[in-house]
């Protein structure tokens, strides 16, 4: 049986109530100026192309002054690992000194403590009734961090679904959003839990995919294709080379009188497809899901024929309750989710796993800042910010109105702070945090190269500018008029500086809305070695200051999490027909980072009552 936790949010012992940590985390969050700019105010490719620099502008000198005495990597353990009490006493009794280096300052020291204390706890103990391996036919297509999240959270979801069906007093279906290729799907349809599953998915390929998974791991049977021969070789000979030839493995040939070519014995005109597994069943619906109403999907009108369980329209009152879960839903698919739970009669309960949050929308409008010279009008931040999107961004009322130090109202994220949200230093290894720093430093004295020869401009010129965006959001903008986005690299453009140049501007020189302007700017650089290796030695200083901020960020971004996750669980509470809700890790951090699910159920008696007024009506 699932029992939520004894508070609702899984926080520090220190808080004394899930009131006392949300009302101290919305206050940190929208009050602290460091925080703030760490999470949202900076952006990494501007760290070369201001005076005075970001690492100037945002930290505090007594940080910068400590930061030059201790190396990166003990600044990670810093922040991550030690033990901030120890500090009060004295680390080494016989001296002042941390690791060899001068203590941290005391406003450093709050500050991560104020950070630690405000994020969730992550930290998690695989149950005793989690599946130890799934069998090979299920796993068929898993790598080790899929399968380590699948068994954790089907065996969640089936504790979960047993406990509402015993409460309910009858079984009920669960109902996955984004179900991609359905690896959760397949193993909660197949023993030892034999679940009704529906699999909603927007992308065909992903269906086709799943199913033909199914058939491989010898839980559906393959498709009979049934086609005329004579009328087929008539459409080949005819020139229609979209026809696919005949398997005769899998062919029977029908009388020359058939009036189609080809027919697949499935469902795939109305885009449901169902599959009976064991005792088990498993749906496929292709469907676009644009908000939380699934009435519509799962029970079409009378009329339609595209009705999951009958040929005709199932009254409210009998139709199956559903469970809606979602295994690293991206941004809005959470939400739309979450709110299934107030505006479909069958939804009893939800259960979401987020990921993604850079691809949530923003409800609220752009935010503002002590320093707004940080983040000036960039035309990506202003759409974002701008949209308005009723689905966005938060979702609860709560952050919707809470008071902000301006007077203004309403909590708000933009898409940096969003996007360095999804990173995961508590899991970053000495090499990785290397290979993170030199990518990072490489791309941002890149755009220091790129603004001396004036490919960017400084974003005080926009108005100047035609259009066009960088990587993200960074304040120098593109000063050709159209889009410089270099993206991903090989591996090997990272084995020196010299070789990201020529890799990135190679990238660049391929694409024929700028190559030409770009190659008049920079043409030079790939014949002269000594220009790239001076760059690289006079700005070679800043690498590890630029450690130091993006360290800084993903250590703070632990709190932006913890906000979408904290609001996705107000807005549940706020709801008059949820019972309880609660937040907590389904699976360890070291394998997957996105390991929170908000999960809320809905009132028994709300269900009863609801049955009760369809019945009248």
């Amino acid at each position: 049986m699932v029992v939520p936790l004894v508070k609702s949010l899984p926080t520090d012992s220190r808080w004394a109530s899930d009131d006392a940590y949300v009302q101290s985390l919305l206050s940190f969050t929208t009050s602290c100026d460091i925080f703030r700019n760490l999470c949202g105010g900076v952006h990494i490719l501007d760290f070369l192309t201001r005076e005075p620099d970001l690492y100037t502008t945002v930290l505090p000198e007594e940080w910068r002054k400590w930061f030059d005495h201790v190396d990166i990597h003990d600044v990670l353990q810093l922040f991550l690992r030690e033990d901030l009490a120890s500090f009060q006493h004295g680390v080494d009794k016989d001296s002042d000194k941390w690791r060899e280096a001068p203590f941290p300052p005391k406003s450093l020291l709050e500050y991560i403590n104020d950070v630690r204390k405000h994020c969730l706890l992550r930290q998690y103990s695989t149950s005793s009734d989690v599946v130890d391996t799934l069998p090979r036919h299920i796993a068929v297509g898993m790598k080790p961090k899929k399968i380590h999240e699948v068994t954790n959270f089907a065996a969640y979801v089936d504790r979960l679904s047993t406990d509402i069906a015993e409460s309910l007093g009858e079984p009920i279906a669960v109902v996955d959003f984004g179900s991609g290729q359905n690896y959760l799907g397949r193993t909660l349809a197949s023993p030892p839990y034999d679940k009704h599953v529906i699999a909603i998915e927007r992308k065909h390929h992903n269906v086709e995919g799943a199913r033909g998974m199914d058939v491989h791991a010898k839980l559906a049977k393959k498709e009979k294709i049934i086609r005329n021969k004579k009328e087929w070789k008539k459409q080949l000979a005819a020139g229609n080379g979209a026809l696919t030839p005949p398997d005769d493995a899998n062919t029977l040939t029908l009388p020359p009188t058939t009036p189609m070519p080809e027919v697949i014995l499935a469902a795939h005109e109305n885009d449901i497809a169902t599959t009976s597994i064991h005792k088990g069943s498993m749906t496929y619906v292709e469907h676009d899901i644009k908000d939380g109403h699934l009435e519509s999907i799962l029970y079409p009108s009378e009329d339609s024929h595209e009705n999951l369980y009958t040929e005709s329209s199932i009254p409210p009152q009998f139709r199956p309750k559903s469970l809606v879960i979602s295994l690293h839903s991206c941004g809005n698919l959470s939400h739309h989710g979450i709110g299934s739970l107030s505006t479909n009669h069958s939804v009893t309960a939800v259960a979401m796993i987020g990921c993604c949050y850079n691809l949530l929308t923003e409800r609220l409008g752009p935010t503002t800042y002590k320093h707004p010279q940080l983040r000036p009008n960039h035309p990506r931040l202003e759409a974002t910010g701008s949209a308005y999107d009723p689905h966005g961004f938060p979702m609860s009322r709560t952050l919707e109105t809470f008071p902000l130090p301006s007077g203004d109202h309403g909590v708000r994220l933009n898409i940096t702070a969003r996007m360095m949200a999804v990173q995961a230093p508590a899991n970053w290894g000495k090499e990785d945090s290397e290979a993170f720093f030199r990518r990072h430093f490489y791309r941002a004295l890149l755009q220091r190269i790129l603004l001396d020869r004036g490919v960017v401009k400084q974003s005080a010129e926009l108005d100047a500018v035609a259009g066009g965006t960088l990587d993200g959001n960074s304040q120098t903008q593109s000063a050709s008029g159209g889009p410089l986005i270099i993206g991903s690299l090989r591996k090997a453009a990272f084995t020196s500086f010299h070789a990201y140049v020529h890799a990135a501007l190679t990238k660049l020189y391929n694409d024929p809305s700028i190559a030409d302007f770009v190659r008049s700017k920079t043409a030079d650089l790939l014949d002269n070695e000594d220009v790239i290796t001076q760059y690289e030695r006079e700005w070679g200083y800043a690498k590890k200051n630029l450690s130091v901020i993006w360290s800084l960020m993903a250590f703070s971004a632990g709190v932006v999490e913890s906000v979408i996750a904290v609001d996705r669980w107000l807005y549940l509470t706020e709801q008059d027909c949820v019972e309880r809700a609660w937040v907590e890790p389904v699976f360890e951090y070291k394998w997957s980072p996105r390991n929170l699910v908000v999960v809320g159920v809905k009132k028994k008696e709300w269900h009863e009552e609801s049955e009760k007024a369809d019945v009248q009506a």
